[in-house]
């Protein structure tokens, strides 16, 4: 466990293809088993944005540990983000910001949903980040 602070960009939903990666360019088409049969992707506008994100946030806080997250990996989201929010507040505000975290685009910051990148976009969830970041600074 790291005691960095953590990011966490939840994937959109356009982005996440099963057992596909990161980048899941040669998994769409499930008959090409011998060679790559797909062109480059051009990848949809809210995945253009979160990995926009995911490279302003590692560029400019490069004490952060950022991660992208796919919003159907409920096993890693909902224990992080429980536990980070039942040290915050109780256990009912706990399960409610477990509601909120897997939704696709959610911006995460150690287990506490703090935007959303269609909607901040990458300038803007570096600026709420940061802005967070500073609050909790001792001083």
């Amino acid at each position: 466990m790291t005691d960095r602070p953590r990011v966490v960009l939840v994937r959109p939903w356009v982005d996440a293809h099963a057992g596909s990666g990161c980048c899941s360019g040669d998994t769409r088409d499930p008959i090409a088993l011998e060679q790559r049969v797909c062109g480059p992707v051009e990848h949809a506008a809210e995945t253009r944005v979160t990995a926009a994100c995911y490279r302003l946030l590692r560029e400019q806080l490069p004490e952060v540990d950022v991660q992208l997250v796919s919003a159907s990996n409920t096993a890693y989201l909902l224990p992080t983000t429980f536990a980070a929010a039942r040290r915050r507040g109780g256990v009912m505000d706990a399960l409610r910001e477990c509601l909120r975290a897997p939704t696709a685009g959610a911006v995460l910051l150690d287990g506490e949903r703090i935007g959303d990148v269609a909607q901040l976009g990458p300038g803007g969830v570096v600026a709420v980040v940061r802005r967070r970041l500073e609050q909790t600074q001792p001083g």
